[in-house]
């Protein structure tokens, strides 16, 4: 899978504290069959990775995964992510629980975060309705989704 890292492409770099931390291509050099790689993190830090180009044609693993264009980054379906790696995995469910979306899709699987709090309006004897006889595509992602969808 080619990944061209072009300057302005936007990439996950691992974190010892955070996890991940998001970086941008700020420089890209290509010399012979040798490319350097310059990536500024969010947090004004660089960092530099050098690579071949066979690598970067191929996708290596040494490369920092790539990261969704922001509209996609809090599908409420992971499948729909342009790239899916673990930390876009990450990040998606991150935002979507911040926006208090405790459920996510991944295809048909239904990831729960834990709230931590009550969440009562999830679970009042009207949102069975909203589930009700409808399509799991057409609705945000929930647990009566997935039941509705078993009686279907």
């Amino acid at each position: 899978m080619s990944q061209n890292y072009d300057v302005g492409t936007r990439a996950w770099q691992p974190d010892a504290t955070e996890g991940w931390v998001a970086s941008e291509v700020v420089n890209k050099t290509v010399d012979g069959n040798k490319v350097k790689l310059v990536f500024k993190l969010d947090s004004g830090e660089e960092k530099t990775i050098d690579v071949t180009v066979e690598a970067l044609q191929n996708g290596d693993s040494s490369l920092p995964p790539l990261m969704n264009p922001t509209m996609l980054e809090a599908s409420d379906d992971l499948t729909n992510l342009s790239h899916l790696n673990e930390p876009a995995v990450l990040q998606a469910i991150r935002l979507r629980y911040a926006q208090k979306e405790i459920y996510t899709y991944s295809g048909i699987v239904l990831i729960a975060a834990n709230p931590f709090a009550r969440v009562d309006s999830l679970y009042v004897p009207g949102m069975v309705q909203v589930y009700a006889g409808k399509q799991r595509a057409t609705q945000a992602p929930h647990l009566f989704a997935i039941a509705e969808e078993a009686f279907m």
